[in-house]
This record gives structure tokens, C-alpha cells and sequence, in this order.
């Protein structure tokens, strides 16, 4: 199966604001979320995030200015929450996207194909639109805070009051891993049709502010009996262009 991300003749233009909250915990815990053949890279690491998201691909936009047709921003924004755990792929390192919380349903259609685990879910972060970002724009001593929702039970709870603006950090972060796992629906006990790696890169400069701080979080359903530590907190006002996902390995060829 070839996605139409892989033939590279347009790119998907992404803004994000993101609260990132990095954890310790036991690393038997990470492990149950974590497939073969994925390895951890930082062992007892495991990363939160709470997004707010903007993303367009430009053909989406040419084909609708073509048509004289209006791009419905319903498909274009999100707010979602993320566990990323950061992992080593035959020694290259990146991160799996273990679960996605989204609160668009095309979103969540969309993720089994690039190898996700996505929920529908009430998703919200603080927003700094148009004329409030000149007196609320983030900055030194600014909390902003995210929540993500389920069926009435806060599975994830945080804020971040903003001690410093930084550099954005390891490169790392910016390649996420997803293992795709689809049956035939006919013979849901057969072979499955597709078992791959995919892989996405954010293979563009990283342009907007970075801002270190003090991170707070509260954790519910299954995550609620974790005992963790933070040990670190950002949050991200970036954007970046990607040329999307490609079929890194076939688990199925021998």
C-alpha cells in the first residue's frame, strides 16, 4: 500500500502550540506501551503533551483556490493530547507515538493508517489569538494550561508557568515512529494486510519560541496509578513543514 504522502508532491505545513511535560517512571510501565521491535532509548522516560494544531497541505490549498472552493478549517485545526515514549529504531533514534487523544474525528479515522492509537476526546489549551497576543502573549511568568477529556474523567491535567525562553532542544524530537497494524476485515484471524514502520520527519527549520518552566501535571484512567517525577517542562509556539510519512520497513517481507 503506497501513501499519498510518499510521493512527495506536497508538503503539510504545520503550526503547533504545545505544553510538553518529560517524566520519570518505572520502566516496566513504559514497556507495556512500547511494541517490538522498538527499544527504549532513554530508559524510564516517557514524555506528555498537550497541542493546540494548525496544519494545511498545500495541494489541499491549490486544489481548493483551482475550484474557487473554501478550505473548511474544521479539517485544518485540533487540539489533542500525546504519549510519546522516546525509543531507538535499529539504532536510529526518535519517538512512538503510544496513544493520541484528538478531538476531531478525521483526525482520529486518520491515525491507524500512519501506525497511531487514536481515542476521540475532549481536548482544550490556552489559546493567544489575534488581538490578545498583544497583551497576553506567552512570556516569562505566563502559565498556561491544557486538559484532555473522556467520557467526563481528566485524563491528563497540566500547566506550565514559563521560567525561560531556550533554544528548541534535541533534534530527535522531531521524528516520531508508528507501527501500522491492519487485519483483513474479511479474516480477522488470517494474516494481516499490512504490518509495517512508518516513519514522519519534520525535516524543516524549526521557526517560533521555546519557553522552559515549571511543569504540573494530573493523570487519570489508565494512567492515574502512575508514580512519576518531572524533570522537564516546555512549551513550544513552533512551525515547521514536513513531507510527511513513508514506509520505513515491511514487517512482513522476510
Amino acid at each position: 500500500m503506497v501513501l499519498n504522502e510518499e510521493k512527495g508532491i506536497a508538503r503539510r505545513h504545520v503550526a503547533e502550540n504545545i505544553i510538553s511535560l518529560r517524566l520519570k517512571l518505572d520502566p516496566k510501565v513504559i514497556a507495556q506501551y512500547l511494541p517490538a521491535p522498538f527499544e527504549m532509548n532513554r530508559e524510564g522516560e516517557l514524555t506528555i503533551m498537550l497541542a493546540d494544531y494548525y496544519g494545511h497541505d498545500e495541494d489541499m490549498v491549490e486544489q481548493a483556490e483551482a475550484a474557487a472552493n473554501f478550505v473548511y478549517p474544521y479539517y485544518t485545526t485540533m487540539q489533542e493530547g500525546l504519549i510519546s515514549i522516546p525509543c531507538k529504531f535499529e539504532g536510529k533514534p526518535g519517538n512512538y507515538l503510544a496513544k493520541i487523544w484528538q478531538d476531531r474525528d478525521w483526525a482520529v479515522q486518520r491515525g491507524p493508517m500512519l501506525g497511531y492509537n487514536t481515542e476521540l476526546a475532549e481536548g482544550h489549551i490556552n489559546r493567544f489569538p489575534g488581538r490578545l497576543r498583544k497583551l497576553y502573549a506567552p512570556h516569562v511568568g505566563s502559565k498556561i494550561k491544557g486538559v484532555v477529556r473522556q467520557n467526563g474523567d481528566n485524563l491528563i491535567s497540566g500547566w506550565i508557568e514559563l521560567t525561560e525562553k531556550v533554544l528548541y532542544p534535541e533534534d530527535e524530537y522531531m521524528v516520531c515512529y508508528g507501527r501500522r497494524q491492519i487485519e483483513d476485515m474479511l479474516d480477522p484471524d488470517g494474516e494481516k494486510v499490512i504490518d509495517d514502520i512508518l516513519i514522519e520527519y519534520h525535516d524543516s527549520e524549526i521557526k517560533g519560541d521555546v519557553f522552559k518552566g515549571h511543569g504540573h501535571l494530573r493523570l487519570g484512567g489508565f494512567m492515574k496509578d502512575w508514580k512519576y517525577e518531572i524533570i522537564d517542562a516546555y512549551y513550544f509556539e513552533i512551525g515547521f513543514s514536513t513531507s510527511g510519512w513513508r514506509v520505513l520497513k515491511d514487517l512482513k517481507q522476510k
